[in-house]
């Protein structure tokens, strides 16, 4: 597997021009001049970043509509970012960008969250084929709560996870992946019925929410973990739990905390990197086509 390396991309993107460029290359690709329908290729408008039509003089701005309009922070900043965003195992925190790039830390936060944005997954097609189905909880753990809040924890017979946020996982093995934060009511069937097709062979692990699946589904498939099973022929969900070990060193190790207001832009950054991990050398060009 080919590596975009460090040395590649700063000759590729030295400065703003360039980056620009490469805006302007994604978004309009075989321009034909929408005022006087002209041919010969547009002009970059000094001190601008805008592109004119040599016939008429019509602009374009390729930042016009994308995470990059209005910004005042340099684009080969937002291309850096990008950068280390896709070529890090783990992503990189709105601290780290702070400190390499020296900017403020309000303006890193916001870079990272626009970045993880354009990683989010854009189709909205039901998974098949052999689709494995999990789910697990991140947040703090009770033990390191205030006593107090044990205590009433405990009086009212709060579940261990009550403290923390529900993520659901779905992986097409060979396909996509979908990471759904649990932020509604919705039970784990309405949730499946959204996100995998029915003609799909589902697998899950023996929690009761999932029992039933074979009324609406070709073929469910279930992994008896409380009884130690955990392959059985082609049937498990390691691939879907393998998800959770990347989700929680992402958290823990790159980010410490993140709120649940924000906790999809996470998800969908991790569901990201391990669909491309065997991409590294197209990542960066992947994340940069979803900005048109």
């Amino acid at each position: 597997m080919e590596k975009f390396t460090l040395q590649q991309f700063r000759a590729a993107y030295p400065n703003d021009d360039a980056c620009l460029d490469k805006i302007f290359q994604l978004r309009y690709n075989n321009l034909v001049c929408p005022k006087c329908e002209g041919v010969k290729p547009f002009t970059r408008v000094k001190n601008r970043r805008s592109y004119q039509c040599p016939g008429c003089g019509f602009q374009l701005y390729p930042t016009e509509g994308t995470v990059f309009e209005k910004t005042t922070t340099p684009l080969s900043l937002w291309f850096a970012a990008i950068y280390l965003q896709t070529t890090t195992r783990n992503g990189v925190s709105a601290k780290e960008f702070e400190r390499q790039f020296d900017i403020c830390y309000k303006t890193a936060l916001r870079m990272a969250h626009q970045i993880k944005k354009l990683m989010a997954n854009k189709t909205y097609e039901p998974l098949t084929g052999i689709v494995e189905i999990d789910e697990t909880y991140v947040g703090g753990k009770m033990k390191n709560k205030h006593k107090s809040v044990r205590k009433a924890a405990h009086d009212k017979g709060t579940s261990h996870t009550d403290n923390k946020i529900g993520v659901m996982g779905f992986v097409s093995r060979g396909g996509d992946i979908k990471m759904e934060v649990m932020n509604d009511l919705k039970t784990f069937k309405e949730r499946l019925k959204l996100n995998v097709n029915k003609d799909a062979i589902v697998i899950t692990d023996s929690h009761n929410s999932y029992t039933g699946l074979n009324k609406t589904y070709k073929q469910h498939e279930v992994v008896n973990h409380t009884e130690g099973e955990y392959v059985r022929d082609i049937y498990h969900t390691n691939t879907v739990e393998g998800l959770w070990s990347q989700l929680k060193r992402t958290i823990k190790g790159t980010h410490i905390q993140v709120s649940q207001k924000h906790l999809q832009k996470y998800v969908d950054e991790v569901a990201f990197r391990y669909l491309h991990r065997k991409e590294q050398d197209t990542m960066f060009e992947t994340v940069l086509s979803h900005v048109v």
